[in-house]
Parts: C-alpha cells; sequence; structure tokens
C-alpha cells in the first residue's frame, strides 16, 4: 500500500512539476492521502500550487525514505537466512550421522526388548549351555545370574535342573538385591549384573549405613539397594 501511495505522489509531483495553478476550496492534505484530482489541481492559485507540490515532495521524500529503509532490512533478511542456510548445509551431514546412530541404537533396543524373559528346560539343557543361547545371554559364564534369580525353583544345586522347569531371565539392572546366605558385600558388588567388581562393595555399603551395622556381618533376608 505504501508503494503505490508512493508512486501515486510522484506521479502527481509530476504533474504538478509539469502544470502551473485558481481556488480549490477543498483542502487536500497528502500526508493523510488527501490529493487533487487532475481537474481540481488546474483550478490551484499559483501559491495553492506551490504550497501543494512543496507538501506532495514532502511526502514523497518520506516514502522514499521508508522504502530505502525497508529494502535495507530486507538486505539484512536475506544475509542472515542465507548464514542460516550455510549453517544448516553444515549441520545436515551431523544430524544424518546421528539419525543414523538413532535408528541403530532403537533397533538394538527393541531387540533386546524382545528377548525372552523366561525360559522352560529341556531335555539335555544345564544353566551353561542355556546361558550360551544367543537369545538368552549368549555366554555361558553369566549362568550364575539365572541360578541367582531362580534358587526358589531349582533349589540349592545349580547342577540339577528338570525339563519343564520355568526359569526367570533377568534382564534388567538391579537396584535392589536380596541377601543370601553366604553372601558378603564384596562378593554381591563382584556380580556382574551388580558391580562385576567386589572392591566396589563400597558402594553398597555407603547406600546402607542404615540397615548394616557391621559391613562383614549381613544377614540373609535383607534387602540392599543398588546405586546407580
Amino acid at each position: 500500500m505504501k508503494l503505490r501511495m508512493a508512486v501515486a505522489l510522484l506521479l502527481l509531483a509530476s504533474l504538478a512539476a509539469a502544470s502551473g495553478c485558481a481556488g480549490v476550496t477543498r483542502p487536500a492534505d497528502p500526508t493523510r492521502g488527501e490529493y487533487y484530482t487532475e481537474k481540481e489541481f488546474q483550478k490551484l492559485s499559483k501559491a495553492q500550487r506551490i504550497a501543494y507540490c512543496a507538501a506532495l515532495e514532502e511526502e514523497a521524500a518520506k516514502q522514499r525514505g521508508c522504502s530505502d529503509k525497508a529494502r535495507g532490512d530486507l538486505e539484512k533478511e536475506q544475509a542472515a537466512s542465507r548464514e542460516l542456510n550455510e549453517r544448516l548445509a553444515q549441520l545436515r551431514p551431523e544430524h544424518e550421522r546421528l539419525a543414523f546412530e538413532t535408528a541403530a541404537l532403537q533397533s538394538e533396543v527393541d531387540y533386546f526388548e524382545g528377548l525372552p524373559r523366561t525360559y522352560v528346560v529341556q531335555r539335555g539343557d544345564y544353566l551353561t549351555k542355556i546361558s550360551a543361547l544367543e537369545e538368552i545371554y549368549l555366554d555361558r559364564l553369566k549362568w550364575r545370574r539365572i541360578y541367582r534369580a531362580n534358587r526358589g525353583v531349582i533349589g540349592g544345586d545349580p547342577n540339577l535342573i528338570r525339563p519343564g522347569q520355568e526359569l526367570t531371565i533377568p534382564r534388567d539392572w538391579p537396584t535392589q538385591v536380596e541377601v543370601k546366605p553366604g553372601e558378603s558385600l564384596w562378593k554381591i558388588a563382584g556380580y556382574w549384573e551388580v558391580y562385576g567388581s567386589g572392591p566396589q562393595w563400597t558402594r553398597l555399603y555407603e547406600a546402607n549405613r542404615d540397615r548394616i551395622r557391621d559391613p562383614n556381618v549381613l544377614k540373609p533376608g535383607q534387602v540392599l539397594v543398588v546405586p546407580r
């Protein structure tokens, strides 16, 4: 709209410059968007024409100033847009890499979440064999965790499991452990699902001072917090 107004002002200014001026009683203020028609302009007196032309020129100058400012603002915005596009182009490879890694991690999460949480003992099975199965732990040395989670089912001898027994397959990293007979803080900390390191028993002790008077004496059945 301002551009159309500026064009109209310039046209009127040109018309005013090309014309010479008889009395018109209707006032016209270009700053308010008021202009004389060509017929009215021809009837203006010389003094009215001079005043009107001066007002037109002043308004045209204002419009040119607005136009210059708008052009400058546009150039700044265009420069900022180019800079952002360049930055986006630099970040795109990193974004694609992270998207690929995220998809790969999600695929792993989906795989592990889909692994069985129970296992029915088959004829000829033993704990190390079960632990070594791909869908279990793929590591025969981790059979002890299966045993610890199923002492109530298996009993005191981990070598005696029977076909048809349903065993729990722990998948989480426990935040609590129940003390079993013969266990110590060192032994519990050494379990791979706890810390996998006996010397980290002090972490268990510090987190359970309110329930352990002597770190060398644990009571079977005690539930200990495992800080992560």
